[in-house]
């Protein structure tokens, strides 16, 4: 039911509206609590995808492609690690596994906040490696509200697994920390190894196959496969593992 409103409303396309569904489905059968925690991260990332949507259009127009519905690739990316690891959790009695699922869905919290706040709120982001200025929205660009975003949505997972009882208030501090590494882990990796595209017209770096000005953009740097929704993927990794190593005593 949530899959099919979310189709509705366009916060998903087809093909994620039915990977929703079963990555929603692999929570549930791990708990309610589980369920519900992935249903409110979902709800507060697509409110802050709407909200200001235009300005952000505006400001990366030349650089990302335009906003659509979610796709399975990208459900897969930001809730797969999570809802494996709650199961695992719940089915096969891994005490780690729990850690390791709020770790990935803080990690894609800490990434999804930072984005669309510091999209919003962030003046002309800087190279998280050398500082220097980058085109708005291009990956491994940092801001300061993005950065605080991004620890803010990191600390709301974990503050809510707590209320919800999916763990204790002592793992707190290391479940919003595993997220916060995965957001840097995500930009640094978007830095460094994901993809991207020059247009030679404008001499312009973007992630788009056509750039603004009409040109087909060429790859000019990166890994081909290490798409931006691979990087999304790695920082859920990252958060996972992130949490169980903090929670060693």
């Amino acid at each position: 039911m949530v899959a099919v409103l979310a189709r509705r409303a366009h916060a998903l396309s087809t093909s994620g509206a039915l990977a929703a569904a079963v990555v929603g489905a692999m929570s549930a059968a791990a708990g309610w609590r589980w369920a519900v925690l992935l249903i409110g991260w979902f709800v507060a990332s697509s409110a802050l995808t709407r909200l200001g949507a235009a300005a952000k259009l505006a400001r990366t127009q030349a650089t990302l492609p335009a906003a659509a519905a979610r796709t399975a690739t990208q459900v897969w990316a930001n809730g797969g690690v999570y809802a494996m690891a709650a199961l695992a959790a719940t089915l096969g009695d891994e005490p780690w596994a729990a850690l390791a699922a709020l770790g990935a869905l803080s990690g894609a919290a800490a990434d999804t906040w930072a984005t669309e706040l510091g999209l919003l709120f962030g003046r002309a982001p800087r190279s998280i490696l050398g500082g220097g200025a980058m085109e708005p929205g291009l990956s491994g660009g940092v801001t300061w509200p993005g950065s605080i975003g991004g620890a803010a949505g990191a600390a709301a997972v974990a503050g809510a697994a707590v209320a919800l009882q999916l763990a204790s208030p002592a793992s707190m501090a290391a479940i919003a920390v595993a997220g916060i590494l995965g957001g840097v882990g995500d930009s640094l990796l978007g830095a460094t190894v994901q993809a991207k595209r020059r247009c030679a017209r404008c001499d312009r770096w973007t992630e788009r196959a056509t750039h603004d000005c009409g040109t087909a953009t060429d790859h000019g740097r990166g890994w081909r496969w290490m798409t931006n929704d691979t990087v999304n993927l790695c920082a859920t990794f990252i958060g996972a593992a992130a949490a169980v190593l903090l929670s060693i005593p």
